[in-house]
């Protein structure tokens, strides 16, 4: 664990966790302001890598990317704070080929944008969830017109299963108001999400009751949303029961949870691949 201590302390001590989205290894440095004097805290690694240490209300941390030096300001309460580093690139891309009509069309692009300030954890997770192949395979299970699309149930059984040591714990809400295109993770209560989410359809006539549970926080959009594949996932089968005769959730949790869904659902289309753009991509592109 990284330590970062002064010789006074502004406020409250609290753990603080670092993740750096950014392609290139990056060292945090502590501002400390009454010697305005710089302190190395430690490294940082890129694509997703993650540093916890002991900062206090006010500090003040930094670090170098392409040149020019970052801020990070440790928050004034907290009991814990979740940040991640991505200098001033707003969005992470993730670009994801589907299946589309009911699997007539076995190839069909879609891009997520990856919003880390709107859910730092919820993007967290999903980013490395794309990096470790979760989405690779996954059943697109519930697609309701003028509702939502829902998506995560994973395609290995054994995954399935350890689904509960997946919980992460639930963002701040700090007001984004849920529109169509808007992608979050399910849940089912508190500190409840895993790897599940959902696409908020167009011309949703329930938008109003997105946001109101602590884990329903948007985290990132469907890139070209009017355009994008997302009306053309074959949505003949409904919700799920008892609100439509869609694929019933508890059935895939078993071990031939995915037999059930090409024996029930042949039309159902399926995510073939996702990845982090930048991960393939030159720094300097």
């Amino acid at each position: 664990m990284i330590m970062a201590n002064s010789q006074e302390t502004p406020g409250k001590q609290f753990k603080m966790t670092v993740r750096n989205e950014l392609t290139k290894d990056v060292t945090l440095f502590w501002e400390e302001e009454i010697d305005q004097y710089r302190h190395e805290v430690g490294l940082v690694k890129s694509h997703g890598g993650e540093a916890i240490f002991d900062a206090f209300a006010g500090h003040l941390f930094s670090y170098v990317h392409k040149d020019e030096r970052h801020f990070v300001e440790a928050p004034a309460d907290a009991e814990e704070h979740f940040v991640v580093l991505n200098a001033n690139e707003e969005d992470i891309l993730v670009r994801c080929s589907t299946t589309a009509k009911g699997r007539e069309e076995p190839e069909r692009l879609i891009d997520f944008h990856v919003r880390p300030n709107w859910s730092p954890r919820g993007a967290a997770r999903f980013l490395s969830l794309i990096r470790h192949k979760h989405y690779d395979g996954v059943a697109i299970n519930r697609v309701v017109k003028n509702f939502l699309t829902q998506f995560g149930i994973p395609s290995n059984p054994e995954t399935r299963l350890e689904l509960g040591s997946l919980e992460f714990q639930d963002d701040p809400n700090v007001g984004i108001p849920f529109v169509p295109g808007m992608l979050s993770f399910a849940g089912n209560g508190k500190n409840s999400r895993t790897t599940e989410v959902f696409v908020v359809m167009p011309d949703c006539i329930h938008l109003s009751s997105f946001g109101k549970e602590p884990w329903e926080t948007p985290f990132g959009f469907v890139g070209s949303f009017e355009e994008s594949v997302v009306t053309d996932w074959y949505d003949g089968y409904g919700d799920m029961p008892p609100d439509g005769n869609g694929p019933d959730p508890q059935k895939i949790y078993p071990e031939n949870g995915y037999e059930y869904l090409e024996k029930e659902f042949p039309k159902m289309d399926y995510i073939n691949e996702c990845i982090v753009v930048k991960d393939f991509l030159d720094e300097e592109l």
